[in-house]
């Protein structure tokens, strides 16, 4: 027990010791509470301008928190939020040492965009502040105010490349008709996409095109002629006639192109429109010789493409009948026509009168003449023969002058009512003549002289029963080699170009295939699965086709002897025969309807998606 006490005794007298050389701490800084704040706003409704994107809009300020700190210390945040949110996703506003707030009208902007209130829509708004020392401490939250907001769009500036008046000609159906562009329209952190829209002047754009052009702020290289000449037409304007047209620029949140939010500005332009030209041009009705019957016979009935805007026929009309212009045979989705025997204004679709185009008072052989970008046609009688066959001889030619001609080398093929095409070869320095009946020398088709260019001229009809001055020989090229001759009996004109294409080719074009609603049977149904002829050498279709299956194209329907095709899906050098793969054409990867263009003059085939 002795020994116990001493221990503790000198425990006691250590820590003593120690105690008397350790130094007095300095006592931790105590901070009292500050006072509740009371929140004001300069205002309870506020409805920015665009002009005030940079201007303050609301102001707001508050009591003094009274902390127990110097103010640089303090710390304020100021929250808006949803009316009845209690403060869910609140926007936040730091504040150090000032008592002050201003939002200008861009924050305002961005508050109600975050909140998904459509430009010119408006939104109750709670507003609190949250007052505290710098490290947070001792918060003190506000009485809750309510603000109505309203939104605004920024305004869209558009500027076109010239508002003068615009003459819309389809041989500039690629050129540049007209740009645009326009200024941003920012609505928050929102995507934001632009489309031009194109109305008739005065309509208030009740019947618009649009062109979307996502977020871009212009219309890229422009509207071509084509495109523009389309949309007008789709707008209201007629083909070959003149409108003003009103242009703005509309804005909308995302890619949807729905609930557009801001309107530009309106931009008016003059444009000229001309009927678009189609591929080809067919005549269909009982003042016809095939009478109604839809597909009308070809090539007789069909059209010869005079120029780029303009198709020719000559045929024989019946007086006191009526007719329809298709630019589809077999399809009487489409139509032209007019209310005039003698010809004027070219009208299309609904506008065509109920009772057709009437024919002529007296039955006889009539040139129709149909322009697209004057929007005109005209009816002219004509004493033209057209013959029913054509057939080449002379020393130009394999044959040489032995008449008859070997057919079909030296026949000609009808490609339109007017128009006659021969793929042959040529020989220089020697010469030809055309005849309508072969094996005759009592008919024939010549030039004037011999001046007449090789390369096409005027040509005439000579008989031995009506002599003319057409009766000297057509010279061949100066260059031996093959050519393309194409003779235009409602022209009266020939031409003779080289030819470098694939030989040979075909009178008619058909496809067959598993890739084709007809499957493999063959023959193929017709005339859906029967191409259009262009012209000499080339065709198109438009058809319906099924992804990962083949094709082939037939010049004779039912017959596996000859075919076309090639080796990849969109496009490619066309094939012949044997040169076909074994697993037949490939059709494109997507299902849907595809124009298919076949030139048998460039060696090519293409596949466009419509």
């Amino acid at each position: 027990m002795k020994n116990f006490i001493k221990y503790i005794s000198l425990a006691l007298a250590a820590v003593a010791v120690f105690g008397s050389c350790q130094k007095k701490a300095d006592p931790l800084p105590f901070y009292g509470s500050g006072k509740d704040v009371t929140l004001q706003v300069s205002s309870t409704s506020v409805k920015p301008a665009p002009s005030d994107a940079n201007k303050p809009v609301l102001n707001l300020s508050w009591s003094d928190p009274g902390f127990a700190t110097d103010t640089s210390n303090y710390k304020y945040v100021l929250e808006f939020a949803a009316s009845g949110s209690n403060f869910a996703n609140p926007v936040a506003y730091t504040v150090m040492t000032q008592r002050a707030y201003s939002l200008i009208g861009n924050d305002i902007n961005n508050i109600l965009a975050g909140l998904g209130v459509p430009v010119n829509g408006s939104k109750d708004l709670d507003v609190r502040m949250k007052a505290s020392y710098a490290n947070n401490n001792d918060m003190k939250i506000s009485n809750v105010l309510k603000v109505t907001a309203t939104a605004y769009g920024v305004p869209i500036t558009l500027t076109p490349s010239s508002t003068n008046a615009i003459v819309l000609d389809v041989k500039n159906a690629t050129n540049k008709a007209v740009g645009f562009s326009w200024t941003e329209s920012p609505y928050g952190t929102n995507v934001i996409s632009y489309a031009l829209q194109i109305a008739v002047s005065g309509t208030n754009f009740a019947n618009p095109q649009t062109i979307k052009y996502d977020g871009a702020l212009n219309s890229g290289s422009g509207l071509t002629v084509n495109e523009l000449n389309n949309l007008a037409i789709a707008a209201g304007v007629s083909g070959g006639s003149s409108k003003n047209l009103d242009f703005r620029v509309v804005s909308s949140i995302g890619t949807s192109y729905s609930n557009f939010m801001v309107y530009s500005n309106i931009v008016t332009i003059n444009v000229t429109t001309f009927t678009p030209v189609p591929p080809a041009l067919y005549i269909v009705g009982d003042a016809t010789p095939g009478g109604w019957d839809n597909p009308v016979p070809v090539p007789s009935q069909q059209f010869s493409r005079l120029d780029d805007v303009s198709y020719g026929i000559i045929i024989n009309l019946t007086a006191g009948k009526s007719y329809l212009l298709l630019p589809v045979n077999g399809d009487w989705s489409h139509k032209y026509g007019g209310a005039s025997a003698t010809g004027g204004q070219l009208l299309a679709d609904d506008a065509v009168p109920g009772s057709n185009t009437p024919s002529p008072a007296t039955s006889g052989t009539y040139k129709i003449v149909v322009n697209f970008q004057t929007g005109t046609y005209t009816v002219t009688p004509v004493t033209t023969t057209i013959p029913d066959n054509l057939f080449i001889v002379g020393d130009a030619t394999e044959g040489g002058w032995s008449n008859p001609v070997p057919v079909p080398s030296q026949q000609f093929t009808r490609v339109d009512a007017v128009t006659f095409g021969l793929i042959t070869k040529l020989n220089a320095g020697g010469s030809y003549l055309l005849l309508p009946e072969n094996g005759s020398w009592s008919q024939k088709y010549a030039v004037v002289n011999s001046s007449a260019n090789p390369s096409g001229d005027v040509f005439g009809y000579y008989s031995d029963a009506a002599p003319s001055q057409y009766n000297t020989n057509f010279a061949a090229p100066s260059t031996t080699g093959m050519y393309q001759i194409l003779v235009n009996f409602a022209t009266g004109k020939y031409t003779v170009t080289p030819y470098t294409g694939v030989i040979p080719v075909p009178q008619n074009l058909f496809i067959v295939g598993d890739a084709t609603p007809g499957g493999w049977d063959n023959p193929v149904p017709v005339p859906s699965q029967r191409f259009t002829r262009l012209n000499l050498t080339r065709f198109q279709l438009k058809l319906a086709l099924n992804p990962g299956k083949s094709y082939l194209l037939l010049p004779v329907n039912g017959d596996w002897s000859h075919k076309y095709g090639g080796a990849s899906a969109m496009s490619g050098d066309i094939l012949v025969d044997n040169a076909v793969p074994e697993s037949n054409t490939p059709s494109p990867d997507a299902a849907g309807t595809y124009l298919i263009d076949v030139n048998f003059a460039t060696g090519k085939y293409t596949l466009t998606k419509q």
